[in-house]
């Protein structure tokens, strides 16, 4: 089964061009987070610098050297392997003695501080994210100082990015398989294939809206395919054509009984600069939580990634 990844862009002018994460130095992601740290309790929380890890992997590691399971480990968002990044983790010791933190090693990682706190770190919490990308080897560069003023005052489109899809789109593939009965999976990947199946049925109602020219001004947002629930505006005849047009997904979707929300269709960054020097960028904003850095970068630069995926 083939899914069309290239939705379609809301600026009209011509793009730059250039390359990110020649280096993992050159995406740097930081949680926005204030935790009240209590210094009592039987949790310690972990302030991480990671880069060329996996945030899944790193958790294991951690539950490891402090000798508990993995799900006693919490963290609050899953940070990209190809970058520089800062989160936060707890582990959860109840009355085993700490583990000297100074002692732990993992290619890559550095534990800047830690403290103890009362209860577990829950997905989420946190409630944004920091970004600063360097893009070099610009080119074509005639509209990008246009593009970046009108993000930095009215926003871009708030798609979820490829990352969300796998290589190449596999999590959309492999979910229609699973969702048609065709292989099985496993409990983790169901919630990778289903949410692939969301934010691409999302990413064509906005596509939609961007096409029509209402992107900006649909204050209810797109829909998070799923059940009716109270307090949420029902489906439109409209946004029920893309469920129709891929049952396979639609299928997966209803089976597994989530429910309908709403999500921004337009995002306008905050805290945004950047700074142009020959052929390098380098551009420095804040997000909200679940936000895509790299759906903001695609609105003024047309980019390769040297890296892992983007």
């Amino acid at each position: 089964m083939s899914f069309d990844l290239n939705f379609p862009r809301a600026s009209k002018d011509v793009p730059a061009q250039g390359v990110i994460k020649t280096s993992v130095e050159d995406f740097y992601v930081e949680e926005l987070m204030a935790p009240p740290l209590a210094n009592e309790g039987e949790h310690v929380w972990l302030w991480v610098e990671k880069e060329g890890q996996n945030t899944e992997y790193l958790a294991g590691l951690l539950a490891e050297f402090a000798g508990v399971k993995k799900m006693d480990v919490g963290f609050s968002g899953m940070k990209d392997r190809w970058a520089q990044t800062r989160q936060w983790f707890s582990v959860y010791l109840g009355a085993k003695p700490e583990p000297q933190w100074c002692d732990f090693q993992a290619d890559g990682v550095r534990i800047i501080k830690h403290a103890r706190h009362l209860k577990k770190l829950r997905r989420g919490e946190h409630h944004g994210n920091r970004f600063n990308i360097i893009v070099r080897q610009l080119q074509s560069t005639q509209y990008l100082e246009k593009n970046l003023k009108l993000i930095q005052q009215k926003g871009f489109p708030n798609y979820y990015g490829p990352q969300r899809f796998g290589y190449h789109g596999a999590n959309l593939d492999r979910g229609a398989r699973y969702f048609e009965g065709e292989i099985k999976a496993s409990r983790s990947q169901r919630s990778f294939y289903l949410s692939a199946a969301r934010s691409y049925l999302f990413n064509l109602n906005l596509a939609d809206a961007i096409n029509k020219g209402t992107w900006r001004s649909n204050i209810r947002g797109g829909p998070l395919y799923g059940d009716p629930q109270e307090g949420v505006e029902p489906l439109s005849a409209f946004e029920k054509i893309h469920l129709e047009n891929n049952q396979s997904l639609a299928k997966g979707i209803h089976k597994n009984r989530l429910k309908l929300e709403r999500r921004s269709y337009c995002i306008v960054p905050t805290s945004m600069s950047w700074e142009q020097e020959g052929d390098m960028l380098s551009l420095s904003f804040d997000l909200p939580t679940g936000i895509f850095a790299t759906s903001l970068l695609a609105e003024v630069v047309n980019f390769t990634v040297l890296l892992g995926e983007a």
